[in-house]
């Protein structure tokens, strides 16, 4: 999925003579591989915006190590993080989802065993109150 500015034919061969896969609008008349294969404008959004995320909150645009490798852990270890990051909201979403279910399970059962004890009643002192 890149930018169609990248897309030249120059890049395209520099590319291809790397053994890397463009995903990129083909030139020409579209292949019936390349209709399948077509990845929607709208699909590439999240992926820029964990970039921009990583740039912003993460120091991934300020990388000042002096060897590759160094480089290439720093990158590694933001994607990680924004992993764990994305992970941890889940799981807390779903604990606060089930915790919140449970309250409102238990409000449930304590109101039904209220209004029926109320209920039960008999008489003229029978109220039923909230």
């Amino acid at each position: 999925m890149a930018d169609q500015i990248y897309c030249t034919r120059e890049n395209r061969r520099a590319l291809k003579a790397l053994h890397i896969k463009l995903v990129a609008k083909p030139l020409g008349r579209p292949s019936a591989q390349a209709v399948k294969d077509h990845v929607r404008p709208g699909a590439r959004n999240p992926i820029e915006g964990k970039f921009g995320q990583g740039k912003v909150k993460y120091g991934l645009d300020n990388i000042r190590a002096r060897l590759r490798t160094t480089s290439e852990s720093w990158i590694a270890s933001i994607a990680l993080v924004l992993n764990l990051v994305a992970l941890t909201s889940h799981v807390f979403l779903r604990l606060v989802e089930r915790f919140l279910f449970h309250i409102l399970l238990t409000s449930l059962l304590v109101l039904r065993k209220k209004f029926t004890a109320y209920r039960l009643g008999s008489g003229p002192n029978f109220i039923l109150s909230y």
